[in-house]
């Protein structure tokens, strides 16, 4: 019997709410089976979402947490905590994303921020990153939490496949545009795959047909409407 495609919030409900908010979260849990977030560190050593190096054209590693909580991302809506986040989604799966870049302003060499926000994790969360030495580093420390790599089009998703195989990660999170054609997958090896970000209705129902595991989403509403429309 297939499983059903599950619905993973993309930094919340992103096309109705400003991203990695509080009342973002909450509008998705409602729609979704899972949430996204994006974890970064303050300068003064908080855990802070967003998916940017920069909130309010202020750099998030270089400010500490008390001038960031107060920028206004729209309508009201401030930054979070990751803390603040999983206090607020007791009862939802979680996709943390760790934003730790070589490239970027706050990059931890010891890949501590992936390994402080592992144990932040609940049954069913799942730490992700493009940077697979930082999951690698959680699977060295807390081999018991689900890890999942994501990557962009200019990888080799069958290779990306098997080195998660290899790695002891359960999920692999692909740009959408990397899948064509049914996945080759199989027992016990197989590797969750929940490409992002999806929002035209057709697109999903393709990937479904492709047999991904679920879909990353800004809209989960839509989504939502789409697959009951279409079971």
């Amino acid at each position: 019997m297939t499983e059903p495609l599950l619905i993973v919030g993309h930094r919340g409900w992103s096309s109705r709410f400003p991203d990695n908010t509080l009342a973002g979260f909450l509008a998705a849990s409602v729609m979704a089976d899972a949430i996204e977030l994006d974890i970064r560190r303050s300068g003064d050593g908080k855990l802070v979402l967003s998916h940017d190096p920069t909130i309010g054209g202020l750099v998030v590693s270089e400010t500490a947490w008390s001038v960031l909580a107060e920028i206004d991302l729209g309508d009201g809506h401030k930054p979070a905590l990751l803390d603040e986040a999983l206090a607020a989604l007791p009862d939802i799966p979680v996709q943390l994303e760790v934003k730790n870049f070589p490239y970027q302003p706050g990059f931890e060499p010891d890949h501590r921020l992936a390994l402080e926000a592992a144990e932040r994790t609940r049954p069913g969360d799942t730490i992700t990153s493009f940077n697979h030495v930082s999951l690698e580093a959680v699977r060295r420390v807390f081999p018991d939490v689900p890890t999942g790599l994501a990557i962009r089009r200019f990888s080799l998703l069958d290779e990306a496949y098997e080195y998660c195989v290899e790695a002891g990660h359960s999920v692999l999170v692909p740009e959408e545009i990397m899948i064509d054609k049914p996945l080759a997958v199989s027992a016990p090896d197989e590797i969750e795959v929940f490409p992002f970000t999806v929002n035209d209705p057709d697109r999903v129902t393709e990937l479904a047909g492709f047999g991904v595991s679920g879909i990353i989403t800004d809209d989960p509403g839509l989504i939502r409407q789409t697959l009951e429309g279409n079971p």
